[in-house]
């Protein structure tokens, strides 16, 4: 089976956000992806989950948060039937409201990192917030009583605020925030250009110039900032897009190379293993069959 991007129903519509309950004793979510953010609340039984190169087992009760653009699926194991409750919304739907530009920034990090978070289980310490407004956002999202809307914003900004505040407390956003996020916006027009570019080739006294830096200085401002080289940044971002691409069977490992920015597959195969610990091949036979 293909692994495409999902286009949900709610797409341009005045309230981004769309539930669902489904019960299966096979498949439970097929292989996609989409631009969306996405918890799914494991209700009973036992499934498989994969979200890109990562595949684990996870036993219900169990909230799941799934970032954009992650290809995703879950399965139910031993033939037995298994229920998820699942909430998908655009990011948009909170970017607007956090007028806080400390806090726009971290949620702007969160998103364009996209870690993969641990299954939240019942010891976790956010636990009882997140399964709590999760059912409240459920039932009032299914009785559509007037207000609901604001109940179930509301009960969003609960869940996900706790998940920004551990991801900003590990990766020390804590450390001179307000620098931070005046260090990000210079630059800015620099990630852009990678990102709407990258299949082309980049030249870091492009970026440079784009920030009016040298190379040099570039290259360290860069590295100080994010952590990584540009080079690193434009590799992670291009495997990130041959992700999407290698789910759909039309096109060869070759031609993904090609469309990605590589400049050739023996290239694009060594980075995408080194950074994920499998080759193209083995993430395309992982999410197309079965």
């Amino acid at each position: 089976m293909d692994a495409l991007k999902k286009i949900e129903p709610f797409e341009g519509k005045r309230f981004p956000l769309r539930m669902t309950e489904v019960k299966s004793s096979y498949h439970l979510v097929r292989p996609h992806w989409h631009d969306h953010l996405e918890f799914i609340h494991l209700l009973d039984g036992t499934v498989q989950v994969h979200i890109d190169n990562r595949t684990f087992t996870v036993d219900a009760p169990a909230i799941l948060f799934i970032n954009s653009c992650k290809i995703h699926s879950m399965q139910a194991l031993h033939g037995k039937s298994c229920t998820i409750r699942g909430m998908i919304f655009d990011m948009s739907l909170l970017a607007g409201s956090l007028e806080h530009s400390e806090s726009q920034h971290v949620y702007a990090r969160f998103i364009q990192t996209a870690p993969i978070l641990e299954p939240i289980v019942p010891s976790h310490p956010i636990w009882n917030e997140l399964v709590v407004h999760f059912e409240l956002a459920y039932q009032e999202y299914s009785m559509q009583a007037i207000g609901c809307e604001l109940i179930i914003k509301s009960s969003l900004y609960r869940m996900i605020i706790p998940i920004l505040r551990g991801y900003q407390r590990e990766t020390c956003l804590n450390k001179d925030l307000g620098k931070s996020l005046a260090h990000y916006k210079r630059l800015k027009p620099a990630i852009d250009f990678i990102e709407s570019c990258y299949d082309q080739k980049i030249y870091t006294d492009t970026l440079g110039a784009l920030v009016n830096m040298s190379p040099f200085h570039f290259t360290r401002f860069f590295k100080k900032v994010t952590g990584i080289t540009p080079t690193l940044f434009i590799n992670r971002y291009r495997v990130e897009m041959a992700k999407r691409l290698l789910i759909q069977q039309d096109l060869t490992i070759t031609q993904i190379a090609e469309r990605t920015g590589f400049c050739n597959v023996n290239y694009f195969d060594k980075v995408f293993k080194e950074m994920n610990g499998f080759t193209p091949l083995e993430l395309r036979k992982q999410f197309t069959e079965g």
